[in-house]
């Protein structure tokens, strides 16, 4: 810890009678292991308060307290792969880069959309026209061979929640947030690193011998 300091305040409306206190503690401090130094402050205020019962059996409570930390860490749920997508393409990466954020902030609605927008730019990418509709594209994606018909139908439930998110104000929770997003994380790992990985390989694979013609039989003409 480099540094501390304490921030007490009051408020009080003097026309109705309210009032509220609290406080904030500041706090500059350095992670011991990579040695990044960051802000946090922790603050409690006299109306959130969480209620227990003491040993004895008598209510008690305690005040809750909100820390916050900046800069806030990194994500913790981007795939191993994702910086690669920067050179993939660097539109579907920052796509991903801000899906990843709402994510991480639990702000699942927009999660949802970013998904949606996250595969209909990765279709776009693999040089499917941008104007037709998203089913159109799933089913351009299965007849081209870079998806079956049960990840078409996956993939079409991607794009279901990120239009119900987007148009019907609806809310996947978190598990279904987290299903929705490994759907979409394997169709963009097979389709652009396993896949580009793969094809990498092609020139160093031997080809295959010619087939000796067949000795022509006795007493051919």
């Amino acid at each position: 810890m480099h540094g501390a300091i304490y921030k007490a305040w009051d408020w009080e409306d003097k026309y109705h009678g309210h009032s509220m206190n609290g406080g904030v503690d500041h706090t500059l401090l350095e992670c011991r292991g990579c040695e990044t130094v960051f802000y946090e402050t922790s603050s409690w205020n006299s109306e959130d308060v969480d209620p227990y019962y003491d040993g004895m059996g008598e209510p008690q409570y305690e005040y809750a307290k909100e820390v916050q930390t900046y800069p806030k860490p990194e994500a913790k749920t981007k795939p191993v792969w994702f910086d690669a997508m920067q050179k993939v393409d660097a539109q579907l990466h920052n796509i991903l880069s801000q899906m990843y954020v709402a994510q991480d902030n639990h702000a699942n609605i927009l999660t949802a959309i970013g998904l949606r927008t996250a595969l209909d730019r990765a279709t776009e990418v693999l040089g499917i026209d941008p104007a037709k509709s998203f089913e159109e594209k799933l089913d351009e994606l299965r007849e081209g061979g870079w998806i079956g018909q049960t990840e078409r139908d996956i993939l079409g439930v991607v794009t279901d929640a990120g239009n119900a998110a987007a148009h019907r104000g609806w809310e996947p929770d978190i598990r279904e947030v987290a299903e929705l997003l490994s759907s979409l994380e394997v169709f963009l790992h097979r389709a652009f690193i396993v896949g580009q990985k793969a094809l990498t390989i092609k020139s160093s694979i031997p080809a295959r011998p010619k087939r000796l013609p067949a000795p022509k039989a006795n007493g051919s003409t």
